[in-house]
C-alpha cells in the first residue's frame, strides 16, 4: 500500500491529538497511508523540511519561533514555513488556522489551499489529499526518479571529478554551479526523452515558468492575433537584452482543423485515413519550411507559425509582452521550431518556373 509522509505543524498539543486522531482513522480504511510528522515550532518545521522527504503538508499559522522561544505564538512564523514550502519543497500544502487573514501574499497567491479551524477539519483536509492522490504519488516517484539519475553522475562522474581536480576550486559558488549544471544537464538527458512518444499535454508550461522576462517558445496575445518569439535563448538570458525582439506570428488554422477532426470522426476509411494521413504530416512537420505546427493549447490554437511574418518589437515592452504571455512551447520542443525558422532564413530558394511552359517544351 502507498505511504505518504504528511508534515502536521501544529502548536496546540490538542490539536496534535485530534490529528493523530483522524490520521489513525484515516489509515484504518484509506487507500493509502500516511505517515505522520509533526512540527510545533518554526524552527523544527523548518528543520524537517530541510531534512526529510515531505509528500503533503498542513500548516498553522501561530507558532513559537522555537523551543526555546519565551515570546507568545502571536506572530505568522508560519508563513515562513509556507514560503519554504512553495520556494524549495513544492507539494500540495494546506494552511489551517484561526487566523487565516494573516496569510501572507505569496501564499494567497498561491495553489495552497486556505482553511479556517472549524469542525472536523482535519478528516475533511486529509480527504482533500486523498482526492489528489494520483497528483502527489506522481511527484514522489518524480523526485525518486531525479534522485536516482543524481546519485548515477554522483558516483560516476561528480566524485571523481571532485577527487581529480575540484576539491581545489576555492570558489565553492561558482563550484556548486558547475555541479548544478553537470546534474541537471545528466537528468535532463536521461529523462526528457521517453520511450515512445510525448504525450500532447507536454508540448506546452502553462503558466510560462519565466516570471520576469521571456523565453524563445514564448505565445503571446497582441491584438487579436497570436505571436511566438523566436530570438536565440541565450540573447534572452543573459543582460543586456538585445535592443530589438522577434516575434513570429502564428496563423490560426480553425477551418482546417476543424475538418480534419471531422473526417477522423467520418465513417468512411478513405475519409479517415486521409484526415490520419494530414495529422501525421503535421505532427512531423512534413509541409513547408515556411510554417511550424503547434498543436492546441487549451481552447486556443492550433497554429502554423508563419516564418514570412515576422514582426520586431523593442525589448524595453518586455512587461507588456509579458502580461500578454499565456504558455511557453516546452524546452524539448524549442529546437525543432528554431530549426525550422534557421532552415527558412537559409533557404536559397530559386526563381518560379513556369509548368506548362516547361511542359511544352520537354513534350514538343
Amino acid at each position: 500500500m502507498n505511504e505518504f509522509s504528511i508534515l502536521i505543524v501544529e502548536d496546540d498539543i490538542n490539536a496534535i491529538a485530534s490529528w493523530k486522531r483522524d490520521i489513525s482513522d484515516f489509515n484504518e480504511d484509506g487507500a493509502f497511508q500516511y505517515a505522520p510528522l509533526y512540527a510545533q515550532t518554526r524552527e523544527e518545521a523548518l528543520r524537517l523540511l530541510r531534512v526529510m522527504q515531505i509528500d503533503c503538508a498542513v500548516v498553522d499559522l501561530r507558532l513559537p519561533l522555537s523551543a526555546t522561544s519565551t515570546a507568545l505564538p502571536t506572530d505568522t512564523s508560519g508563513n515562513d514555513v509556507l514560503n519554504q514550502l512553495l520556494i524549495e519543497t513544492g507539494v500540495p500544502a494546506v494552511v489551517y488556522s484561526g487566523y487565516i487573514s494573516e496569510v501572507s501574499v505569496a501564499v494567497r497567491n498561491s495553489n495552497i489551499s486556505i482553511r479556517g479551524k472549524k469542525g472536523n477539519g482535519g478528516r475533511d483536509i486529509l480527504n482533500y489529499f486523498a482526492e489528489r492522490e494520483s497528483l502527489i504519488m506522481a511527484m514522489k516517484l518524480t523526485r525518486q526518479k531525479i534522485a536516482i539519475e543524481s546519485a548515477k553522475i554522483f558516483n560516476g562522474s561528480i566524485w571523481t571529478r571532485w577527487e581529480r581536480t575540484w576539491k581545489e576550486q576555492s570558489d565553492r559558488k561558482l563550484l556548486t554551479e558547475m555541479i548544478t549544471r553537470q546534474i541537471a544537464s545528466h537528468v535532463a538527458d536521461q529523462l526528457s526523452i521517453p520511450p515512445a512518444n510525448h504525450h500532447p499535454d507536454e508540448f506546452y508550461v502553462v503558466p510560462p515558468l519565466f516570471t520576469e522576462r521571456l523565453d524563445t517558445g514564448d505565445l503571446m496575445i497582441e491584438g487579436s492575433e497570436v505571436y511566438v518569439v523566436v530570438t536565440p535563448r541565450c540573447n534572452l538570458a543573459n543582460q543586456p537584452y538585445p535592443k530589438y525582439l522577434t516575434l513570429a506570428l502564428c496563423s490560426p488554422m480553425l477551418t482546417e482543423w476543424s475538418e480534419l477532426r471531422n473526417s477522423l470522426a467520418a465513417e468512411g476509411e478513405g475519409k479517415k485515413k486521409k484526415g490520419l494521413e494530414r495529422l501525421r504530416n503535421l505532427a512531423i512537420q512534413n509541409h513547408s519550411t515556411s510554417t511550424h505546427f503547434i498543436p492546441p493549447c487549451g481552447e486556443k490554437g492550433p497554429w502554423l507559425v508563419d516564418f514570412k511574418e515576422t514582426k520586431s518589437v523593442l525589448s524595453s515592452e518586455m512587461p507588456q509582452l509579458i502580461q500578454n504571455r499565456f504558455a511557453s512551447i516546452a524546452t524539448h520542443f524549442v529546437p525543432n521550431l528554431i530549426q525550422r525558422y534557421a532552415a527558412y532564413l537559409g533557404r536559397i530558394g530559386q526563381p518560379d518556373l513556369d509548368a506548362e511552359f516547361l511542359r511544352v517544351h520537354i513534350c514538343k
